[in-house]
């Protein structure tokens, strides 16, 4: 089965517009050390950067470039396909 989500890089500007509109249902949006990333359903545009292939998105999205709190990071990883508990 196709992955539904993919993870996108979104600039400082996007993020704060996306978090203003109000939350998102089908979207994570993740503060790491690299910048903002987005985890949302594959086609829609709410990120204004590249999409990450699997194996980058794999790496980013570890708990420990992550800010926020573990919860998000699991959704996001979750979503992706990914283990939620990656190994150490």
């Amino acid at each position: 089965m196709a992955n539904r989500y993919q993870a996108r890089w979104v600039s400082k500007d996007k993020a704060h517009d996306i978090k203003r509109a109000g939350p998102k249902t089908d979207a994570v949006l993740l503060d790491t050390f690299k910048g903002i990333i987005i985890v949302e359903p594959v086609g829609k545009k709410w990120g204004d950067g590249p999409v990450l292939t699997p194996s980058e998105a794999e790496f980013e999205l570890q708990p420990a470039w992550h800010y926020g709190p573990t919860a998000k990071i699991r959704e996001a990883r979750i979503r992706m396909g990914f283990d939620p508990k990656p190994a150490a």
